[in-house]
């Protein structure tokens, strides 16, 4: 890091043109992307009101070696810095030079010197880093104190589709065939990749609506009820990325649209990130059928490696997966009140370990949502 300049781009425009430089030559996955972190701070983060702080560090001849998006955010909590993106980013990390490895000591100086001159927060909450990603260290997960806090799921995508299935269930691979048949029984089944056109917007609007429904069901806060979050999905739906692509499925059977799914391409990757299936048809496992449909395109393509089921602890996630990205978190306190935010949380934490209370405390946020819902 000797010589090395850091520097602090006040808003998203006044970095783009850095920002795509460096995407050019620096690791990064799909959520690191200008356009998908514009998308997001001009609906979400705007209605947040989020303030976006893009640190930029480079070498002597300019080039950059690290360009972190950070976002200060006014929580019930009090000022908390984070990475843009919000919850929709699945994995948090800078993009990072290859060529130029940054070790423990040096991230540690470097984010010191990046939180003295930040405006003052009450806590740093650095969550879902991995360690690396396609073969790019992340430094910031080496910040000291970070620690675990979940995993994603992976599936390697071997040369065809037949070596795909030899490696997993015999049982669950022959079951697909038997509720496809079953299917095709009950109509005309068409499963598309659009491209363009209206069917795309019609897929992510179709994913919202039946997540809504599964969540109110379920009596759990429904993520897709504010206006914000349903524009961020429709903006990156029609959004031309510069490498890879918002890819949209769906399966149809005669004009119903019946199961959808929505990931995206980028650099070898398909990153899933919603599925959902009409709760009439599940017992003929459409989301399942989907889901091996788009594994199928992925192979097909011949330029994608990894089938990224990215976060989240799901079943059916284990049936497709053959390994798992393990994700870290960082907090620190940076004031009084940020240290009491700490220290309730690890009291709340270890609650949790307490098997009954915890079981009654979901049965009590399940019922206040379902009341909520209801009105």
């Amino acid at each position: 890091m000797a010589g090395a300049r850091l520097s602090i781009l006040p808003d998203l425009p006044a970095s783009e043109a850095v920002w795509r430089e460096a995407t050019a030559h620096c690791g990064a996955s799909a959520f690191q992307t200008y356009e998908w972190l514009s998308a997001w701070f001009d609906t979400i983060g705007t209605a947040e009101r989020a303030r976006a702080y893009i640190v930029h560090v480079a070498a002597r001849d300019d080039t950059t070696l690290l360009l972190i998006p950070l976002a200060i955010h006014a929580r019930a909590y009090g000022l908390s810095l984070e990475f843009l993106g919000g919850d929709l980013t699945d994995y948090n990390l800078p993009l990072v030079n290859p060529a130029h490895a940054i070790g423990p000591t040096d991230i540690q100086r470097l984010w010191a010197e990046i939180l003295a001159r930040l405006p003052r927060v009450d806590l740093v909450r650095l969550t879902r880093m991995p360690l690396s990603l396609d073969h790019v260290q992340n430094p910031l997960a080496a910040l000291a104190g970070a620690a675990q806090e979940t995993k994603a799921y992976g599936a390697h995508l071997p040369a065809d589709f037949e070596a795909f299935a030899a490696a997993r269930s015999e049982v669950f691979f022959r079951k697909n065939k038997q509720y496809r048949r079953r299917l095709e029984k009950e109509g005309q089944v068409r499963i598309a990749f659009p491209e363009e056109g209206p069917e795309r917007l019609a897929i992510i609007r179709f994913l919202i609506d039946q997540k809504s429904r599964w969540q109110q069901a379920a009596g759990v806060a429904n993520t897709f009820a504010r206006a914000d979050t349903r524009a961020f999905y429709e903006r990156m739906t029609q959004t031309t990325l510069r490498e890879g692509s918002v890819s949209t499925a769906g399966l149809w059977v005669g004009d119903d649209l019946v199961a959808g799914l929505w990931g995206v391409i980028f650099r070898g990757r398909y990153a899933f990130l919603i599925t959902s299936y009409r709760t009439d048809w599940s017992k003929l496992s459409v989301g399942r059928l989907l889901i091996e449909s788009v594994i199928q395109m992925c192979i097909g393509r011949g330029d994608l490696k990894i089938f990224d089921l990215t976060v989240g602890e799901e079943g059916y996630k284990a049936s497709w997966a053959d390994h798992t990205l393990p994700l870290y978190r960082y907090q620190a306190a940076r004031s009084l009140r940020g240290h009491a935010v700490m220290a309730f949380w690890h009291l709340r934490a270890r609650v949790k370990d307490w098997p009954g209370l915890r079981r009654s405390v979901r049965a009590v946020t399940a019922l206040a949502h379902r009341l909520r819902n209801r009105s």
